[in-house]
């Protein structure tokens, strides 16, 4: 069930035959005045994260710190096609009134503001008004009586948002009207675009865009700060490197687009031999390296081992081509004497087994 905001038909009297309590006292200027307060004081203060959870975090906690009308305030993204949405946040003093804090994705289908209230009596549980849904088993503990919801917009295809209101007084979001919910939504709206484009621009920054590894600036720093890990720690760490023989020829014989396609699924493939732990950055135009933390000298040497042996016998399938590439597999463990990254590369790059395999 939703509610037009602004049809001749307000909220209270449409459904005060079905809420369980009867509008709070008429505070609207002042209420309007504390949300008001609130936004001025979020647009001085506009998180700048790539972490999209602590501003929108920042931005809820800053609305119902402002006022005792709202329980608490929801927003939740949809990126893929799904059932149920978890939220990124719910603040707010009742926040805890339901464990189960999924909205139906079908929530994420309007594309204007809606109002909807709890209502008592639903016989089918699927009727259940959506926004309500996280209290479908448990309407009791239900503290809302009314909700806002809001869409939001990040600009991405087949990406949405949804920024939802909720308030025990049947009929505030009538008494307040919309301006003071929609302020709200665009500020998360710009706190969600401003923290993806934070992404990508880190992505640019610190990853390879051909393979989406860490590139050399990346790799230096996250191997840097294992070495130091390890010093400390008294922990073993070691690197593997891999280096594609002849790439040359492989660029004469097929063109750079396809060489480059077959370099992007090399370091795929051996991506998806190495532990989720293991962290992996592209050193030079055809090396790569893996820093292997909690990892000794014999089982880097056995890993080396069973790698090299894999990638003689794997081919590289791109497009209609099927590609057996010659890669040296290298490997090195960090000791006390170790001076560092470029040391621990070097020694990799000597204790690289010998390339017998002529090139694909």
């Amino acid at each position: 069930m939703k509610f037009n905001l602004f049809s001749r038909f307000n909220l209270l009297t449409t459904v005060m035959a079905t809420t369980r309590i009867a509008s709070r006292p008429q505070r609207t200027d002042s209420e309007r005045a504390n949300l008001a307060g609130a936004l001025n004081q979020m647009l001085e203060q506009l998180p700048l994260s790539e972490q999209l959870s602590s501003g929108a975090e920042q931005l809820c906690r800053a609305i119902v710190d402002a006022t005792g009308e709202l329980r608490f305030v929801w927003i939740g993204m949809r990126e893929e096609p799904v059932m149920n949405v978890a939220p990124l946040v719910v603040e707010g003093e009742y926040a805890s009134d339901c464990d189960d804090w999924s909205l139906p994705s079908a929530c994420f289908d309007s594309i204007v503001p809606y109002s909807q209230a709890a209502l008592e009596n639903v016989a089918v549980p699927n009727d259940f008004p959506s926004l309500f849904a996280p209290w479908r088993n448990n309407m009791d503990g239900c503290t809302a009586h009314c909700a806002l919801a809001i869409p939001l917009r990040s600009g991405r295809a087949g990406v949405a948002g949804l920024m939802v209101f909720y308030a025990a007084d049947i009929d505030y979001f009538s008494r307040l009207g919309l301006v003071p919910f929609q302020a709200f939504s665009h500020v998360a709206e710009f706190i969600w675009k401003q923290s993806h484009l934070s992404q990508s621009l880190t992505q640019q920054i610190e990853f390879d865009g051909l393979t989406g590894l860490m590139n050399r600036r990346k790799t230096v720093f996250v191997l840097t700060a294992a070495i130091d890990h390890a010093t400390r720690a008294g922990e073993p760490l070691s690197v593997l490197l891999c280096r594609v023989q002849g790439f040359d020829k492989l660029n004469d014989v097929y063109g750079w687009f396809d060489a480059d396609a077959i370099l992007a699924a090399f370091a795929s493939l051996v991506g998806a031999r190495m532990a989720p732990a293991v962290q992996a950055g592209r050193w030079t135009g055809v090396e790569f390296v893996y820093i292997l933390q909690g990892c000794d000298a014999e089982q880097a040497g056995v890993l080396a081992g069973q790698l090299s042996q894999y990638l003689q016998g794997q081919a590289i399938h791109v497009k209609n081509l099927s590609i057996r590439l010659t890669v040296g597999v290298g490997v090195a463990t960090h000791t006390p004497a170790s001076s560092g990254v470029d040391d621990l590369i070097q020694q990799a790059i000597q204790q690289m087994l010998p390339v017998t395999r002529p090139l694909f």
